[in-house]
């Protein structure tokens, strides 16, 4: 019997591919076949009618022969690659695999999918309000009158997708509560479906004390292309606009920030504490921060990935360990950006002030600062890539142009180095590092002309070499300004 299902999840596989080509040879692209809507296109043309038929008619003997005669039919074309309407398809486009939704198909169905190797999804659920985007995670089951009167069970773990920007209309007296519920007691109950913001924009939130306070609370699933927007947070730890705690499972894929937040330990204006995925990024909203904190991430723990996010707004910290992309870095930070310069509010603002991290213990990689750093006669540890690189911290392949100012221990990459730094350049009006108990390989005091690639750079053999060749040693990640974008420096491809 395994026999027999295998060798027809191999039959049906090759039909399905089959009926993918001929739509293909008709002139529909793959794109159009599983794009974002996962809907199939149009398969009615008139030519193919008779080709696409006898397929179907190929499918369903197939299933009554290897079923002992009984009659089981998996459905029309339609039915079987998708629907018309884009919240009930059977097979669905995600992350580049096939996935079928579960609800659509029977047992029998179902196993035969999971035998050709597409595994199954939930139905996605359209979002068009703030009332509906307040009851995710809830479990409860809500009538959407704009998807047609559709009842739809709003689990922790679905599928939600944004129709519009959605409003929360939150106030001093409807304060918002993340998604998840609040307090580190929500631990257990970790959003754990996909939010697909559409790059729609959500506003309206608006939080004033308490902890663990973000969007959502914990995550363990992925949340993309959303805007933060029109809002305000002013609460204590573990605080930011899209979640409080990244899980390892986690990710966040391209979410901005547009809200101001003020906050004491841990903030991010995207993640508070990550563990997981976070991925092409951007804070563009003024942070406050007391200590421990980050444009993107107030604290990024071992194992936990930084990739192609951007701090483009000010930052100001009234104690310790601050830095434009993280706080504090355990993890990794890499092809990250920070436009927006750091002050210290106070004469009590002490150490750990970077452009991109204020204390790493891991990894900075491929990574620029413009940004002035800016500290104060108490304030020491201050970098243009990071404050303090600690002995396991690793930072290469990064340049900084931002003036760093500070008392003490104050240089253009690093203001307390004990790690290694590696291809790290800064422009000569700053020192490489403040103090360095480690190692330094490869690095550089380099003149604005030669940084934006107007003058090349002798070497100590006497050999010269443009800046762009020098970022570019380990692999192609930085491109010449050609547009003025970044002030003539070189920009991440």
């Amino acid at each position: 019997m395994k026999k027999r299902v295998k060798e027809q999840g191999v039959t049906l596989l090759v039909l399905v591919i089959t009926i993918i080509i001929l739509l293909i040879l008709a002139g529909v692209t793959i794109s159009a076949i599983t794009g974002d809507d996962g809907t199939i296109v149009n398969a009615s043309k008139a030519k193919f009618r008779t080709e696409i038929k006898d397929i179907e008619e190929k499918i369903e003997l197939e299933e009554i022969n290897h079923n002992n005669g009984e009659d089981f039919q998996f459905g029309t074309l339609k039915d079987l690659i998708g629907r018309e309407d884009a919240y009930n398809e059977i097979l669905y486009m995600e992350d580049g695999k096939l996935v079928y939704i579960e609800d659509k198909v029977s047992d029998k169905q179902a196993k035969w999918l999971e035998e050709m190797g597409i595994s199954a999804k939930q139905n996605i659920i359209p979002i068009y309000t703030g009332e509906q985007f307040k009851k995710i995670g809830t479990g409860e089951e809500i009538k959407i009158e704009e998807a047609g009167g559709e009842i739809y069970q709003f689990n922790i773990d679905s599928h939600y997708v944004l129709q519009n920007d959605i409003n929360l209309n939150c106030s001093e007296e409807n304060q918002w509560v993340p998604i998840g519920g609040e307090g580190a007691s929500s631990a257990s109950n970790p959003f754990k479906g996909i939010l697909d913001g559409k790059n729609y924009r959500i506003k309206g939130i608006y939080i004033n004390g308490g902890e663990y306070k973000a969007l959502f609370n914990y995550n363990s699933g992925t949340i993309q292309n959303l805007i933060l927007d029109d809002g305000y947070i002013n609460a204590t730890q573990f605080i930011a606009g899209i979640v409080a705690v990244n899980n390892a499972s986690g990710k966040i894929i391209n979410c901005i920030n547009q809200i101001e937040i003020h906050a004491s330990y841990i903030v991010g204006g995207i993640v508070g504490r990550n563990s997981g995925v976070i991925e092409n990024c951007e804070n563009r909203e003024y942070l406050a921060i007391v200590s421990a904190g980050g444009g993107i991430v107030g604290e990024n723990r071992e194992g936990a990935i930084v990739k192609r996010c951007f701090n483009k707004n000010e930052m100001l910290l009234s104690d310790n360990t601050i830095g434009g992309i993280v706080g504090s870095n355990s993890g990794t930070v890499e092809e990250c950006y920070n436009l927006g310069n750091i002050l210290a509010s106070t004469s009590y603002a002490r150490y750990s002030k970077g452009g991109i991290v204020g204390r790493n213990y891991g990894t900075i990689r491929k990574c620029y600062n413009l940004a002035t750093v800016t500290g104060n006669r108490y304030n020491w540890n201050v970098g243009g890539i990071a404050g303090s690189n600690e002995e396991s911290g690793i930072i290469e392949f990064s340049y900084n142009t931002g003036e760093i100012i500070g008392s003490s221990n104050v240089g253009g990459i690093v203001g307390n180095n004990i790690g290694t730094i590696q291809y790290g350049y800064t422009i000569n009006i700053n020192e490489i590092t403040g103090t360095n108990a480690g190692t330094l390989d490869n690095c550089m005091q380099l003149s604005e002309k030669q940084m934006k690639n107007l003058e090349s750079i002798i070497l100590e053999d006497g050999s010269t070499i443009h800046f762009l060749d020098l970022l570019n040693k380990e692999e192609s990640c930085f491109a010449e300004d050609t547009e003025n974008d970044n002030k003539g420096y070189p920009i991440l491809k």
